[in-house]
């Protein structure tokens, strides 16, 4: 279909324009298609297709003529990194008028400034808690796009997108749902009661493979090939890239499912490589000077001078970025990755590595991840544009036969996991709270659209599960239960939704409340709810076993809650003395080098807890201010406001500034500067002098006390 067919459905010529200075004259089979079934008549659409088959321009064409029909328009994603990422892609709309932004921050922010935008970029949860908030804008949204909709079979993050569209069902908002990995995409289709795109064409033929040890060689069966490699190290991992970019010029993507391993094997792939022209290389080791860790500097910078790199969610945003970019500038020739690169920003590759094999700790073992974990990888292989095959690689199959099964197989059903406790406990207060529901059947009535209920054949086990979270919030004293089955949310139920929290993480914070503030104590029972553990890392027991004594003799004098005063188990509870001392380290200004080496965790582990952490405490500060307690509720907001910046208390009034983090603050009070009145009446030029400012910097915090209304001599 040519683009100008879009003129007959009311685009304005300057979209088409637009479209053809991206290189885009044509629709693809999978944009064709969609069109056919429905893009511009309003109906729900479900598209499955492979990863690079053209799915955003789909959405970006239905959310534009939702534009031209006077409707705001939602799209989202279930990380961060892809909201940042596809906000800036359709951020290039604005040339025709459109208003693009992104919310991805706390999750009880104010949301009505939303209302000024045309295409809101989202992640689950941000609007999730938005729908809880139930803005005014919200008449106004015409569509919501669900990327990565098979998501809604994963534990954590598949109740939020169930209940998303189960409200969306329920008023009537039209969803477009987008996967690449879905293995009843049927069964999807006929949930949102939408028209079903299915099709596995891609821009780039994908040609999938397996090492076969015995031979030894990559053996690709569809195309009858067998490409012979010597394992000269006996380490398929370090061999085969090795093969690719010496002797094939194939830039390799290598996917490994432990962070160390990821490291290590990068670090000895560099050593079979040639060093990179400083040139090329200057721009990105640039970037990673402003890396927080010298660890992430050194290494990092030394590997990329020899066109390795490595990418894991231990790693800082900067590190991160700045690998991404340098791979897709294609200086990089193999980056090793654990998998949540597959699952987030797009980074194809000529040829994927991919590992089958995860160490399961609640098992003890090594297991095989999923069929779809593994067509999520080898989906990155071929880069549009570059390529015209993609060739994935099964690096160690057991046999012959568990490679084919891969290859051949189709991506497991989605499943949905609403009816966990916790999750049920979770929604069934943000339909009271948010006045969705106000009796047991009104409830019942909004998530019999999900996901979890249509696939459920027993219906009273649904309406005891139900029941059961509806008896627990009760006892938390969040809902309030009447005997004609009426529901209603106290203040405390209101709060509890309002800022995201699990409702148990209340109950304990409400369980273990000192007597006094104390910021490790606090901290430690942030560090015990559920919200924290389901995303805190893992610490080595090396590192648990020399501070556990430290842990019971600070329990025994009261500095932390002892661990019989808390309904967890022992092991869970040193756990969480272990975070807390990580971030009571931060707080307190230990330096990102220090911790990470001190715990052996990563710099990107250290920033995910401190949001984490941070968010927590937020919100219990909120909680105590609607209970009452207005000494808690400083304390908390305070801590809250430390942990977000890694400072001491001094420093909060200088870390408002631009440009002034933990280290420059402590910087200026070292020098006698604490308060922004002291910065104001401190000479430009001292400021300039001092280690780490010069005449640049001096010159914003100029501007912005000038802003303030301060006046530096």
């Amino acid at each position: 279909m040519d683009i100008d067919a879009l003129l007959g459905y009311g685009f304005p010529r300057g979209y088409i324009e637009l479209l053809k200075t991206r290189g885009i004259r044509r629709l693809n089979p999978v944009q064709s298609e969609a069109v056919e079934k429905g893009l511009f008549t309003g109906g729900n659409l479900v598209v499955s297709a492979p990863t690079a088959s053209g799915k955003t321009l789909i959405a970006e064409l239905a959310l534009v003529y939702n534009w031209l029909n006077h409707g705001k328009g939602v799209y989202l994603t279930p990380l961060r990194a892809l909201a940042s990422e596809k906000y800036g892609e359709f951020k290039t709309l604005e040339a025709l008028g459109v208003r693009v932004g992104v919310s991805t921050g706390d999750y009880d922010e104010p949301v009505e400034y939303l209302s000024w935008y045309d295409i809101i970029v989202a992640t689950y949860e941000r609007f999730d808690s938005i729908l809880r908030q139930k803005p005014s804008w919200l008449r106004d949204v015409g569509l919501v796009v669900i990327d990565e909709i098979h998501m809604a079979s994963d534990p954590e993050r598949g109740p939020i997108v169930e209940v998303i569209a189960a409200r969306l069902l329920r008023q009537g908002t039209r969803i477009i749902g987008l996967s690449a990995t879905i293995g009843n995409p049927e069964a999807l289709a006929e949930w949102l009661n939408a028209a079903l795109v299915n099709t596995d064409w891609r821009p780039v033929r994908l040609v999938e493979g397996y090492l076969d040890k015995k031979k030894p060689g990559l053996v690709f069966p569809v195309d009858n090939r067998v490409e012979s490699v010597d394992l000269e190290n006996g380490d398929p991992f370090l061999d085969i890239p090795l093969h690719n970019v010496v002797e094939l010029g194939l830039q390799t993507l290598v996917f490994i499912h432990n962070r160390r391993k990821v490291e290590d094997y990068a670090v000895e792939a560099a050593r079979h490589l040639p060093m990179l022209p400083e040139d090329a290389v200057k721009p990105f080791i640039s970037e990673l000077e402003d890396a927080p860790t010298s660890i992430e500097r050194d290494v990092l910078s030394d590997l990329i001078r020899r066109g390795v790199g490595f990418h894991h969610a231990g790693l800082s945003s900067i590190a991160r970025s700045t690998v991404e970019k340098a791979f897709r500038s294609r200086l990089l020739k193999i980056v090793y990755a654990t998998p949540t690169l597959a699952a987030g920003v797009n980074l194809p590759a000529r040829r994927v590595l991919v590992s089958l094999k995860r160490y399961d700790a609640s098992r003890g073992r090594r297991v095989n991840i999923s069929i779809s974990e593994y067509k999520q990888m080898a989906g990155r292989a071929g880069r549009p544009g570059y390529d015209e095959i993609g060739e994935s690689v099964i690096t160690d199959a057991s046999s012959s036969s568990e490679a084919l099964k891969y290859i051949n197989g189709s991506p497991e059903p989605v499943a949905g996991k609403l009816l966990s406790e916790r999750s049920l406990r979770i929604h069934v207060l943000s339909l009271v709270a948010s006045g969705e529901a106000s009796s047991i059947d009104e409830v019942s009535e909004i998530l019999s659209s999900t996901l979890s209920m249509k696939q459920a054949k027993v219906s009273p086990f649904q309406s005891a599960k139900i029941m059961g979270a509806v008896k627990l919030l009760e006892e938390l004293g969040m809902i309030e239960y009447s005997g004609n089955n009426s529901l209603k949310a106290t203040r405390l139920g209101r709060v509890t939704s309002h800022t995201y929290l699990d409702p148990l993480s209340i109950s304990i914070y409400r369980e273990l409340k000192p007597v006094e503030p104390s910021d490790l104590y606090l901290l430690h029972v942030a560090c015990l709810t559920p919200d924290f553990k389901r995303s805190s890392p893992y610490i080595q027991d090396k590192i648990v076993e020399r501070l556990e004594d430290v842990a019971l003799e600070m329990a025994d004098q009261g500095m932390i809650p002892p661990p019989s005063k808390t309904s967890l188990d022992y092991e869970e509870w040193l756990d969480g003395f272990m975070h807390a001392m990580i971030l009571y380290d931060w707080i307190n200004e230990v330096s990102e080098d220090e911790i990470v080496s001190r715990y052996m965790i990563g710099p990107g582990d250290l920033y995910s807890m401190r949001d984490t952490a941070s968010w927590i405490i937020h919100a219990l500060a909120r909680v105590e201010a609607v209970l009452g307690d207005i000494r808690f509720h400083k304390a908390l907001d305070t801590l809250s406001r430390r942990i977000e910046e890694g400072v001491k208390e001094d420093a909060l009034e200088l870390i408002t500034l631009r440009l002034i983090g933990r280290v420059r603050a402590r910087i200026l009070i070292q020098h006698g500067i604490k308060s922004l009145r002291d910065l104001a009446e401190t000479p430009l030029s001292k400021i300039a002098s001092l280690p780490k400012f010069g005449p640049r910097i001096a010159e914003e915090i100029d501007r912005q006390l000038r802003d303030l209304g301060y006046r530096i001599n």
